[in-house]
């Protein structure tokens, strides 16, 4: 299987990824209307929404474990352990939020420098194939919305400058306007070791 091949699976996989934020937005306002409870995104945990996500990944067709362990290790547990269907290949990927963008004051790029920290020092060539995936979510500003567009882009060329042994697969916007009462607008950046 070529790299491009996998690298085309991988942008895929991206988009998948947006588009359950985009489903999960959705559902929580559907919950809203009916029941007058707030079940904003904004709300959840990076473990629920890890969740959902592989949810909608399994949808598609992508084997989903959460909370895989690496090859000969069992401490080191990644968020996901991903089988692509169409590369023939297990991949493993961490989940990092690095902002709720709350007029520009929640921002925590740091953990995801720390998480691709840690996958570039794995060193066994069984869990070679890792990656991170970073996702922010916005409230209605327009000003916090270019800070967190422009933030996501800071950390991916941080990312790919101190580690480059990992790529960037792609950075995506995510438009939630007309979903949610306290969210307009996400982000989400996926990046993964060169092969």
């Amino acid at each position: 299987m070529s790299k491009k091949f996998m690298k085309s699976e991988l942008e895929i996989l991206l988009d998948a990824l947006c588009d359950g934020l985009r489903q999960e937005v959705r559902q929580r306002r559907l919950a809203n209307l009916v029941t007058g409870q707030d079940f904003s995104i904004v709300n959840e945990r990076e473990m629920g929404i890890a969740s959902f996500i592989a949810l909608q990944l399994r949808s598609l067709g992508f084997a989903v474990q959460l909370e895989a362990y690496f090859e000969g290790d069992s401490k080191r547990r990644p968020d996901f352990g991903i089988w692509l269907p169409a590369s023939k290949k297990y991949i493993y990927l961490e989940l990092k939020q690095i902002a709720w963008g709350d007029e520009g004051k929640q921002y925590y790029s740091a953990n995801a420098i720390e998480e691709i920290k840690k996958l570039n020092g794995e060193t066994d060539p069984r869990n070679s194939l890792n990656g991170l995936i970073a996702f922010g979510i916005s409230s209605s500003s327009e000003k916090v919305e270019r800070l967190l567009w422009l933030r996501l882009k800071e950390l991916s060329q941080k990312i790919t400058s101190l580690y480059p042994h990992y790529e960037e697969i792609g950075l995506r916007y995510v438009d939630f306007q007309g979903m949610a009462k306290k969210t307009s607008y996400g982000v989400i950046g996926l990046w993964f070791r060169k092969q």
